[in-house]
């Protein structure tokens, strides 16, 4: 079995840099968060969870080969956090701009998988940037930094690919491998 996703790499060193001072923002607040490597940054368009090795051809196959798509740009911009900002367990960067091609692409996706016998949850699509997840704690002044990152702009990063990558969990976080790319043209 396969863990696996199918996701938008975010790989802009000025938007990284961006990024990494916020992060280090967040880790100067009395909180346990576990941050996001930045080679691990991307943007989840459909988690697949446990699939086998068969349903990872299917997808190369049948799904990831027949995307379509040109490529567009998105804008990443403010700080949030999932549930909201008075209980945070995951901190993202929004998308500003470009959301709208996100969610064709996220919805081609589900087509072509649907196509292919795959059963998917229907919950609401909302694209971001997963940066950390808090472990524990609590903090006003996690919500005081959320608030004054709220519009900051992290810049904008060209989508030239769409890819399924395969996630394994070990002790120091997830290492990601790239099983098959589908670029934009």
């Amino acid at each position: 079995m396969v863990r696996a996703f199918i996701a938008v790499d975010v790989n802009d060193n000025s938007i990284i840099n961006k990024i990494n001072d916020t992060i280090q923002a967040l880790s100067e607040l009395s909180l346990k968060i576990k941050f996001v490597e930045t080679e691990n940054l991307h943007i989840t368009l459909r988690f697949l969870g446990e699939i086998s090795e068969g349903d990872v051809l299917t997808i190369k196959e049948n799904v990831i080969s027949k995307l379509k798509c040109e490529p567009f740009n998105i804008v990443l911009k403010g700080l949030g956090a999932f549930p909201n900002n008075e209980n945070p367990r995951v901190i993202w960067i929004g998308i500003s701009e470009g959301f709208d091609f996100l969610k064709k692409l996220k919805i081609q996706i589900d087509d072509l998988l649907i196509k292919n016998g795959f059963k998917l949850s229907h919950e609401e699509f909302v694209a971001h940037l997963t940066i950390g997840r808090i472990k524990f704690g609590k903090s006003s002044a996690l919500k005081e930094l959320l608030e004054q990152y709220r519009n900051f702009d992290y810049g904008t990063i060209k989508v030239n690919s769409v890819k399924l990558k395969k996630s394994t969990l070990t002790r120091q976080g997830p290492i990601y491998e790239n099983l098959v790319e589908a670029n934009c043209k």
